[in-house]
């Protein structure tokens, strides 16, 4: 017979925690999708990658808060225009992903271009129509963050693209969670001393 797991606070870590939270705030309030990139290791990349293919995805996107210029920045991409996307600056007054952030509440959309909140700015750079858009609130370090975004392409030719559904923001919001915990892990593993950065 198995005994339960009794895992309870340290009375001695738990003095410092406040301190801990603090100095990942001041952390995470700094990054920019530079340091959100090296953030990110192999494991957290190979997770978000295989989310956004389960769930048939053209290409997903990390977004960062840079709430003191009041715009979500693209810091990660899975797809082919990763280059051109990454640094990319969406208004928070603007957009879908804007509103995720605003609400902390998920989004999907099967036919997007007919939606008014949609911003097609992104589009245009990239040359490409969205179709279908799912996308979710992004916390780590003990706050909403940002928010990652999944996208379907309309094709050129063919059939529209086939959209997603509720267990797509199911496994990308279970995703979220799952780096978020990561993440955490990384950042308090480094401010006590148990891991390098």
């Amino acid at each position: 017979m198995s005994r339960p797991l009794n895992l309870v606070a340290d009375p001695e870590l738990a003095a410092v925690r406040g301190l801990i939270e603090e100095r990942l705030h001041r952390w995470a309030g700094g990054l920019d999708a530079e340091g959100f990139a090296s953030l990110l290791d192999p494991m957290m990349r190979r997770l978000l990658k295989g989310a956004f293919q389960w769930v048939g995805a053209d290409e997903g996107t990390v977004w960062l808060a840079d709430q003191t210029d009041r715009h979500l920045v693209a810091a990660f991409n899975s797809g082919p225009d990763a280059e051109r996307l990454v640094g990319f600056r969406q208004p928070l007054n603007q957009g879908i992903v804007s509103l995720v952030f605003a609400n902390e509440q998920p989004y999907c959309e099967n036919e997007i271009a007919a939606r008014s909140v949609h911003d097609s700015t992104l589009d245009k750079k990239l040359g490409r129509r969205t179709g279908a858009m799912l996308a979710v609130p992004f916390y780590f370090a003990f706050e909403l963050r940002g928010v990652i975004s999944c996208v379907q392409f309309h094709p050129e030719d063919g059939p529209a693209a086939p959209g997603f559904h509720s267990r797509h923001v199911e496994e990308i919001s279970v995703t979220a969670r799952l780096v978020e915990r990561l993440i955490n892990s990384r950042l308090i593993s480094t401010a006590i001393g148990l891991e390098d950065a």
